[in-house]
């Protein structure tokens, strides 16, 4: 009875806790204590599980450090996608790295194929922690292949348990860099930047005009003195297209691959993904003699109208006339909307492809059946983001036609 009644107080405590508390850092390290916990062995939703054990247990604490593993993948619908093999892990992210549900790093000794994807050391698990439906980096992929992008991430919703513990649902991904089936540039002379406010990386600058926060993700390992200025003086000249007086009349659309910059910005305007203001999680590369393209898409965590743990409110709202946050990214991306000829051009892209993205529902549909069973298991764990999940789909399939039908009128007045 005593064991009872401590278990009891300690529960009260706790959830006072995580009312009253305005510090997020300290509301997550209370629902570390509050999680819930599902037996690995009850896990049994049809998608394929990840099991990683660290050498002695060790718990994964670090976004910098990489702790050796041993990983099995279980695939109960493709049996040729099993393995079994050493890994490495490490933590990943910014925001979503101080949730309570941790991202990872995963990094294989040599190429590795996963799920039948292109070979590759290095890949991601997203944790998909505040989504709602566990669908929506998935559904912005998807919008990429429609679109026909050059690259976008390939995916495999699966369940994680690490260390003997289950940890929720995934989503594998390929992590975003150069390299065959992935950004496929020039190794050597081509360049692969993120725009990210973060600003946490080396190699780092700031461009001229905005302040832009770049940081080089490829070429690997350089430094200002070893040769960084091919990639400074391509982004340089570009902002400063941009931005000069004689802009739009300036021949700025010869410095960027148009098609690129417009398929990117409109799968983000769709899903209105207001990290492209600040920016976080923005991707620009150049093959050698090529113009600037925009992409690999990634991120989509505050999209679909995120805001203070809620989806789907507003479905209004373009980057040419509304800052869903004000940063160095709201003003370079608004700035081509200030081009007549770029926007006819978006209205042509938009009225192209317009019946591939508004018929997202069978997809959406698709992914619901799929995931289902999952969301209830990562629920168990994850409790307090816990929604009714088939009226959750109905909301992100109303958002979406909105979302659509606004910018199909909004577009169409440019």
């Amino acid at each position: 009875m005593k064991q009872r009644r401590t278990y009891r107080v300690v529960w009260m405590v706790c959830g006072l806790f995580l009312a009253v508390s305005g510090c997020a850092a300290l509301k997550n390290e209370g629902k570390k204590l509050l999680r819930g916990h599902l037996d690995p062995a009850m896990v049994d939703t049809g998608l394929p599980v990840i099991t990683i054990s660290t050498h002695n247990g060790r718990p994964i604490t670090s976004k910098e450090v990489y702790l050796d593993a041993d990983i099995e993948i279980r695939d109960p619908s493709v049996s040729s996608h099993n393995l079994k093999t050493k890994v490495q892990i490490r933590g990943r992210g910014n925001t979503t790295w101080n949730a309570p549900k941790k991202p990872y790093r995963l990094k294989f000794a040599k190429k590795t194929s996963l799920f039948g994807y292109e070979k590759a050391k290095s890949w991601v698990l997203l944790a998909n922690y505040q989504d709602t439906t566990l669908m929506l980096n998935s559904l912005a992929f998807e919008l990429g292949r429609r679109f026909g992008l050059d690259f976008t991430p390939q995916y495999t919703h699966v369940e994680v348990v690490v260390n003997g513990t289950y940890e929720g649902s995934y989503l594998l991904t390929e992590q975003v860099g150069v390299g065959p089936g992935r950004v496929a540039i020039n190794e050597d002379q081509g360049f692969l930047v993120e725009l990210d406010d973060h600003y946490d990386e080396e190699p780092k600058f700031r461009t001229p005009h905005l302040s832009l926060p770049v940081m080089i993700k490829h070429p690997e390992d350089l430094t200002e003195d070893s040769g960084y200025d091919f990639v400074k003086k391509a982004l340089d000249d570009m902002e400063a297209a941009l931005f000069s007086d004689t802009f739009p009349d300036n021949q700025y659309r010869d410095l960027i691959d148009l098609e690129s910059f417009i398929n990117y910005i409109m799968i983000n305007e769709i899903t209105r993904n207001g990290d492209l203001h600040l920016p976080h999680s923005v991707f620009l590369y150049q093959d050698q003699g090529s113009k600037i393209g925009l992409g690999p898409l990634w991120d989509f965590d505050y999209g679909f109208d995120y805001d203070e743990g809620t989806y789907f409110t507003h479905t209004t709202g373009m980057f040419y006339n509304t800052a869903f946050h004000t940063g160095s990214g709201q003003r370079f991306f608004s700035r081509f909307f200030e081009d007549p000829e770029f926007r006819k051009a978006y209205q042509q892209r938009w009225n192209e492809i317009y019946p591939e993205i508004a018929n997202m529902e069978p997809f959406i549909n698709t992914m619901a059946s799929y995931l289902e069973k999952s969301y209830q298991a990562n629920a168990q764990v994850w409790w307090w983001n816990k929604v009714d999940y088939p009226q959750e789909i109905l909301r992100l399939k109303g958002w979406w036609r909105d979302r659509i039908a606004y910018l199909h009128r909004e577009i169409n007045s440019f």
